[in-house]
C-alpha cells in the first residue's frame, strides 16, 4: 500500500466529522485520486479510518496529524499503517522503527531533514510549505540532499495553481491537496464544487504524465 500511496501525485488531505463526508470523499478518491490522507484532528477520524479499512480496502490511506505514540497504537489497531506527522519528535522516529510501520515525518529545515535521514526516513512531508518558501525552498534547500534519495510531499498553502511547479521538481513525490475538500465546502455539502476540484486535479496529473 505504501508504494502505491507515494506514487499518487496529488493526495487529498481531509478532516471529516460524519459518515456522509468520509464515504463521499472515498468515492471521489477512488474515481480520481486513489489515495487519501485523513487527519486525526477529530475523534470521528478514527471511525473514518475504520470505515475505510472495512469498505474501501483498495483506497490507499494514511492517518495524519499524528503527534504521539498512543495515537499510533490506536491507528495501527484500526488497520492503517501509513502514518504522517506535521513535524516530528525523535521518539516518533524511534517508535516507527520499533513497530515497523510506514512513517512520513514533517520537516522545514536542513537540521530536521538530516535527523530524519539519520533514522532512515527518506519520504518527508514539507510543512508548512506556504510559510517556509514553497517551490523555492525545494529548489534551493532540498537540492543539497538530492544524493541521499530524499523525497518531499509539500503541504500547507498549496493550491492547484502551484501543483504543476511542485510536481516538476525531482525531489517532490506528491503534493498534499487540502484545497480539494476544505471544511467550509464539506459543511455546506457542496459536493458539486468538491467534485469539480477532484476532476481538475485528475486532469492536471494526466497532462503532466504526457
Amino acid at each position: 500500500m505504501f508504494e502505491k500511496y507515494i506514487s499518487t501525485p496529488i493526495i487529498p488531505v481531509v478532516v471529516v466529522e460524519t459518515e456522509e463526508e468520509i464515504r463521499n470523499i472515498a468515492e471521489l478518491c477512488l474515481e480520481f485520486l486513489p489515495s487519501i490522507e485523513l487527519t486525526m484532528r477529530t475523534e470521528y477520524g478514527y471511525k473514518a479510518l475504520e470505515i475505510l479499512a472495512k469498505d474501501y480496502p483498495n483506497l490507499q490511506r494514511a492517518a495524519a496529524t499524528v503527534l504521539n505514540t498512543e495515537q499510533v497504537d490506536r491507528i495501527l489497531d484500526l488497520g492503517t499503517d501509513i502514518i504522517i506527522s506535521p513535524g516530528f519528535q525523535p521518539v516518533m522516529l524511534e517508535y516507527a522503527k520499533k513497530k515497523n510501520y510506514n512513517y512520513i515525518p514533517g520537516v522545514a529545515t536542513p537540521s530536521e531533514i538530516e535527523q530524519c535521514l539519520a533514522y532512515g526516513y527518506k519520504y518527508l512531508k514539507f510543512f508548512h510549505a506556504g510559510l517556509y518558501g514553497g517551490v523555492e525552498w525545494i529548489k534551493n534547500v532540498a537540492s543539497v540532499y538530492k544524493h541521499t534519495g530524499v523525497k518531499f510531499m509539500p503541504l500547507g498553502g498549496v493550491k492547484l495553481a502551484d501543483v504543476k511547479d511542485y510536481l516538476q521538481q525531482p525531489l517532490v513525490f506528491a503534493c498534499g491537496g487540502s484545497w480539494l475538500c476544505p471544511r467550509n465546502l464539506l459543511q455546506e455539502k457542496n459536493w458539486k464544487e468538491i467534485r469539480n476540484r477532484f476532476e481538475e486535479a485528475s486532469k492536471l496529473i494526466k497532462e503532466l504524465s504526457k
